[in-house]
């Protein structure tokens, strides 16, 4: 037992050993639970490091894609520049494309410039891939002669451009000619073996595809136009995945080629040239679209007229929408400066694009680029100076308004670039379209009243009809036979009798109109004779020897004789008063008024004129001497070595001329007038009226005619009647229109004649009211012979619906008086031998037959006893 024992000091050591042992166990246990949580932690880290890098890694091959694609796409615009820059310098008024503010190549950049930047340890990009160079154009891109495309064979080739081929065909059906013009832009597009067409390269998809959008738009916005001078599509269809536009054909020439040849044409004749194309022009801003595509190249000259298209409306556009989407087709000179930063685009535009295409006609250049202009720094040459003694102020200043560089400043409207155009020569804006056709038609009928005194009744008649319209079932059998009998028989007869109304009217309304014009035209023919014969007598005069030798050595004797002769001439002529012959100082040496003998009128430009050896006549001259309206004629007195040694000056009195438009008024409502060319009233059956402007007159204008005082006034009021004298001064050729009148305050149809060898026109006037009284009288008899013969058929088809339900109600009646048992009231009078007395008659056998098989049923019954054991009958 004691070895087993342990000593006291040793037992103490030996329990901190074993102390000691424990905690080296719990201090590497803590540790191990330690190393393990940092391995955990440290894959966890490492783990995210991997996910980091192939972020990175899917980063930066993103970027090199993204990088990839923009120097693919920029090496691809520089060589689609090239190619442009190229053809531009091939034509330099070809049409090239801008790129717009918000396009494609900028969205890249924009959210390539947006992502994280490349890590430091991402590889190099790989270098860009060479996209494949564009395809030259190629001669086999247009369809085969003799190709059929639907009902057109393919003549010819007429055109090739950058966008398109243009082609004569025939359309086999109709055996005309026609131009086609077929979408395929050839350096961006191929014909395969099939004839369609393709992008040659995938990324000239979208170009593609764009464009042949484009095509289409321009093919339906021609499509709704009809006007004379703007080229026409026939129709438009897609095909061999592309796109094709049938146009009239058109033989002529470019503008570009033909102006070159006929630059020396008179302002006048330009401006009757341009004046149908700025009424095209005029349309198509009215219908909402531009053009933003006018030049020289797109405007055609037709051989057989020499009237102007306007053709190629690929760039056009409605004026509506945003101006970035398509600020991307100019011609440099010919564009204005929105159509480059994608400002707000309108009629100004083309009026802009207008402006330079005269421009060049004046200068033979076109303008500066809009982008190289400002209002600092211009370096265009104003039209004014560079067309200086060739045109009229008015017409250089308006083209220089037109090219504006701010769209504020130039002409708003076609209108008012048409009014300072043709500021100097007002007569040259000449006819308009005559007839305007009134819209408003008598169609539209009174409106019933309901009587409000009557509450209740108008509840009722209100829920009635309602319940009639929604349940027309249950509406009796004879407003249903009636309402389709007279609606059956009424509607053709009214289809008819409008048919023939309009008919009615189209030909009286013609007829009127006819008879108005040639009213104008024959009064006009008279007056041009009147002023013919007078101009025979002057021209006879002037060649007369004894006027001549008179002048060469004048006598008292000489003078006798020339006096004698023109009072004699005076008194065969009483449409001519005075006639005086003048010397080479202006004074009247004889004349048939004594008035005018001695007196010096070398300050008339009549005198004037023939003193230069041309013949002259004046307008309307209320005369200082005659004290009356007149018309003076001068011509030349020649010697035999045609040297002009005086005039000679007759005077046509305007009371002539009176006479004959007063002939229009006897027993008529019409009112004949007459105008001159500047559009003042020189003849109207009320004298208070004579001397007034049909509307206000150019300042220069007024001012000259106030000053020369051929109408002795001091100055020229108006009648405000612009429709009226946009159509008859100047008048070319005889017409009609439909004008609001500010004399008669109603609307009003006049015809026109010009008067040949003078600026006059003669009008005779007929209010509207006048004129369609016998229209309006016609509508009221056709309206009351359908009323009347409404009426006659609405009784004959009651009468023939009540012939038809007369007897189905004595069947009702009939069954009714059965289901009672009273067989007499049953029966039913026969009148007709049709389906439904058919039913009656056989209706009358079944009550018989019931009524024996009632009679023969109570004989079998056998008689009832009453309580005493007697019959019925007592026994």
């Amino acid at each position: 037992m004691n070895q087993d024992r342990i000593p006291v000091g040793q037992s103490s050591d030996a329990s901190d050993v074993i102390l000691a042992s424990v905690d080296d166990h719990a201090n590497l246990a803590a540790q191990k639970a330690a190393l393990e949580k940092r391995v955990r932690a440290l894959e966890a880290v490492v783990s995210t490091e991997r996910k980091l890098r192939k972020v990175q890694d899917e980063v930066a091959a993103e970027l090199r894609k993204r990088l990839e694609m923009v120097d693919t796409a920029i090496a691809h615009a520089e060589q689609t520049a090239d190619f442009l820059v190229a053809e531009v310098a091939k034509d330099d008024d070809a049409t090239v494309l801008v790129p717009a503010p918000d396009n494609d190549a900028t969205r890249i950049v924009a959210r390539l410039q947006t992502m994280a930047p490349v890590p430091a340890n991402a590889a190099t990009p790989a270098a860009p891939r060479t996209p494949p160079p564009l395809a030259a154009p190629k001669e086999n891109l247009a369809l085969p002669v003799g190709f059929n495309l639907f009902e057109y064979r393919i003549d010819s080739v007429l055109g090739q451009g950058g966008f398109g081929i243009t082609y004569l065909a025939t359309d086999v059906h109709l055996n005309v000619k026609v131009a086609i013009k077929e979408y395929l832009p050839g350096d961006f597009a191929q014909r395969a073996s099939d004839k369609s067409v393709t992008p040659r390269w995938p990324e000239d998809r979208e170009f593609y595809q764009h464009g042949l959008d484009s095509f289409l738009i321009e093919a339906r916005t021609l499509a709704t136009f009809r006007h004379p001078n703007i080229v026409r599509v026939a129709r438009f269809f897609e095909a061999h995945r592309t796109a094709y536009m049938v146009l009239e054909y058109e033989r002529g020439k470019a503008l570009k080629a033909w102006w070159p040849t006929h630059n020396d044409l008179p302002e006048q004749e330009l401006l009757t040239l341009l004046q149908p194309l700025l009424d095209g022009l005029g349309l198509v801003h009215e219908s909402g679209y531009l053009h933003r595509d006018i030049k020289p190249d797109n405007i055609y000259v037709r051989r057989e007229d020499g009237s102007l298209v306007l053709l190629d409306f690929g760039a056009a556009r409605q004026t509506v929408g945003d101006p970035q989407e398509v600020a991307n087709v100019i011609t440099p000179g010919y564009a204005p400066i929105e159509q480059y930063k994608g400002g707000e685009q309108g009629p100004w535009t083309d009026i802009y694009a207008l402006g330079a295409t005269l421009y060049w006609m004046i200068t033979g250049k076109k303008p500066p680029a809009a982008s190289d202009r400002s209002d600092t720094l211009d370096p265009m040459v104003p039209a004014e100076e560079a067309g200086k003694g060739r045109y009229s102020v008015e017409f250089l200043r308006a083209v220089d308004w037109a090219l504006k560089i701010d769209a504020k400043d130039r002409p708003q409207d076609v209108q008012e670039f048409r009014r300072h155009l043709f500021a100097g020569h007002v007569a040259t804006l000449g006819l308009q379209e005559a007839l305007r056709v009134g819209d408003a038609d008598a169609a539209g009928g009174e409106s019933w009243r309901v009587l409000l005194d009557s509450p209740r009744l108008l509840k009722a008649r209100l829920v009635r009809f309602g319940r009639a319209v929604i349940r027309p079932a249950s509406w009796p059998m004879v407003v249903k036979m009636t309402t389709a009998l007279v609606f059956s028989a009424l509607v053709p007869m009214l289809i008819t009798a409008n048919y023939n109304l309009t008919g009615s009217i189209e030909s009286l309304s013609s007829a009127e109109i006819r008879n108005l014009e040639q009213l104008a035209q024959s009064s006009a023919g008279r007056v041009s004779q009147l002023i013919n014969d007078s101009r025979n007598l002057a021209n006879y005069l002037g060649t007369d020897p004894e006027f001549v030798s008179f002048l060469q050595h004048p006598t008292d004797a000489a003078k006798a004789s020339i006096q004698a002769k023109i009072h004699n001439l005076v008194k065969s002529n009483p449409d001519v008063y005075p006639l005086f012959l003048m010397n080479p100082e202006g004074t009247a040496v004889a004349s048939s008024d004594d008035g005018v003998m001695g007196k010096n009128f070398k300050f008339r430009e009549y005198f004037k004129e023939a003193m230069q050896g041309r013949p002259h006549m004046t307008g309307m001259v209320v005369g200082s001497t005659a004290g009356a309206p007149g018309i003076y004629y001068s011509n030349p007195v020649r010697d035999s070595e045609r040297n002009v040694i005086g005039v000679v000056v007759l005077r046509i009195k305007g009371t002539t001329v009176a006479s004959i438009l007063g002939e229009i008024t006897r027993g008529t409502r019409l009112t004949p007038f007459l105008v001159d060319g500047d559009g003042v009233m020189i003849y109207h059956p009320d004298q208070t009226q004579l001397y007034r402007s049909l509307t206000p007159l150019p300042s220069e204008k007024l001012k000259q005619i106030v000053a020369d005082q051929r109408f002795r006034r001091n100055k020229i009021e108006t009648l405000n009647m612009p429709d009226l004298a946009n159509a008859i001064v100047g008048a070319k050729s005889i017409g009609n229109i439909s004008y609001h009148s500010t004399l008669s305050g109603t609307t009003e149809v006049a015809g026109f004649a010009p008067v040949i060898g003078h600026n006059w026109v003669v009008a005779v006037s007929e209010s509207r009211q006048a004129f369609e009284q016998p229209l309006n009288q016609l509508f009221t008899n056709v309206m009351y012979s359908v009323i009347l013969v409404g009426l006659i058929f609405f009784v004959f088809a009651v009468m023939f619906a009540r012939s038809i339900v007369r007897p189905i109600e004595s069947l009702t009646v009939a069954a009714h008086a059965l289901k009672s048992g009273d067989y007499e009231k049953a029966n039913i009078k026969v009148t007709s031998d049709d389906e439904i007395g058919k039913l009656a008659r056989t209706f009358n056998v079944m009550i018989d037959v019931l009524r024996q098989r009632d009679r023969e049923h109570k004989r079998r019954q056998p008689a009832k006893r009453n309580p005493l054991g007697l019959s019925d009958d007592g026994s």
